[in-house]
């Protein structure tokens, strides 16, 4: 049933035992396909954090990258070795075919067979009850065939990494768990982490307002798309009176490697924490004449386009964005004019999800297929991104609403 890994001297049949529920789940008919995908879930991640722990110089990557090594089993640190298909039955057999199968809907599987964290570092991201719900993968070498060196799964469901029960009023933000646990290790207790520069989401945006939090430093690369979401971010904080800052890394360093560089990783990080600057866009002089302007009083969507369009030319914004901003949200106005949706207070929640759901569908008049999913994201963002500025001058009353669409602040 279970096959022997000799290569890296694993021996699947002592370690059977702990997947046998693996098997087991895929037949489980009484149980809801929910607890059954949580099942599969942690007896995965439990393979990969075995896998870990027999393998001595992985814990001595994690030490010479400056995380401390009690952090494997505190956070269930795992080593995907390409083991796994060795832990199921042949594909031939129905209850093979049906487990990668189930592997596979559940993204931790490729349809080529390969597992999707194969060659990385896994760090499990958890729920308040303990679940898995998504892991974050660093690649320690090149691989041909799949050369993206940091991996992320099921990144818009989860909240932070390091989330406690609850947060404390200021955090450190990093990009990924990996940066996160390397200043928890200097000491940095409130590093919490979300999945990428690109993995913002809704979910961790409900949990500061819930928690209270008040300021959060941003410590992604310092890179110029980093600063992109960085600045995104920072706007979505603002608009909901969360005050932000931004670390300023030495040029291409992220937080991991920022340290391996560092005799005193501490008292280095702590320097930069200090000298971080707000980080708060600013627009020119129609800031201090919204109060009065006429927005409020006479808000169409057609005109909060406009003002938004000049907003964002006061603010610096390069000919070629604004004319893509004008294109994306002249679609918008376009679906809302033929859906009978004139004034900006007419817009809700039920309104944005039918708009993504017209996008979804939506042909192009050059090639008559359906627009890409990048498209669809960019459009979508363009609204977002209007609607939170909008917030910001109270022309619009209730952020949760809008914000939960800001599909591009991941």
């Amino acid at each position: 049933m279970y096959k022997t890994n000799s290569t890296n001297g694993v021996n699947s049949v002592l370690h059977a035992k702990s997947f046998v529920g693996l098997q087991h789940a895929f037949f489980r008919e009484e149980d809801k396909a929910h607890n059954s995908d949580l099942l599969v879930i942690n007896q995965v991640f439990e393979h990969y954090h075995h896998t870990l722990k027999m393998e001595p110089t992985l814990t001595h990557t994690l030490i010479s990258r400056k995380i401390n090594p009690d952090y494997i089993n505190h956070f269930k640190i795992g080593f995907a070795d390409r083991t796994l298909g060795f832990e199921l039955q042949s594909p031939r057999s129905l209850q093979g075919s049906r487990s990668r199968g189930h592997l596979q809907r559940l993204g931790l599987l490729k349809a080529s067979g390969h597992e999707f964290f194969r060659g990385a570092m896994v760090i499990p991201y958890c729920n308040n009850e303990g679940d898995i719900i998504g892991a974050y993968g660093r690649r320690l070498r090149h691989q041909r065939r799949s050369p993206a060196y940091h991996l992320y799964w099921n990144a818009q469901q989860v909240s932070f990494f390091n989330a406690t029960d609850q947060l404390p009023e200021s955090l450190i933000l990093c990009k990924s768990a990996l940066d996160a646990l390397t200043l928890l290790t200097a000491g940095t207790d409130n590093a919490v982490a979300t999945m990428g520069i690109q993995g913002f989401n809704e979910i961790q945006l409900s949990r500061l307002l819930e928690d209270g939090v008040r300021h959060v430093t941003i410590a992604f690369d310092n890179t110029p798309t980093a600063d992109h979401y960085a600045l995104l971010i920072a706007q979505a904080l603002d608009a909901i009176g969360i005050q932000c800052y931004r670390v300023k890394l030495p040029l291409g360093q992220d937080i991991n490697h920022f340290a391996m560089l560092q005799a005193d990783v501490a008292g280095a990080f702590n320097r930069l924490v200090d000298e971080a600057v707000p980080l708060k866009q600013h627009y020119g002089a129609l800031a201090p004449s919204i109060e009065s302007h006429w927005l409020k009083q006479h808000a169409t969507i057609e005109e909060c386009i406009a003002f938004y369009l000049e907003e964002q030319k006061q603010a610096g914004k390069a000919s070629r964005t604004l004319n893509t901003y004008h294109i994306h949200l002249g679609r918008f106005h376009e679906y809302c004019y033929a859906t009978g949706i004139e004034q900006i207070e007419e817009l809700t929640d039920e309104v944005l999800t039918s708009y993504q759901l017209y996008l979804a569908s939506e042909q192009s008049v050059f090639t008559g297929k359906v627009i890409s999913n990048v498209t669809q994201k960019e459009r979508m963002d363009a609204v977002a991104l209007m609607l939170v500025r909008l917030y910001y001058y109270s022309v619009i009353q209730e952020p949760l609403a809008f914000l939960t669409h800001r599909v591009s602040v991941h």
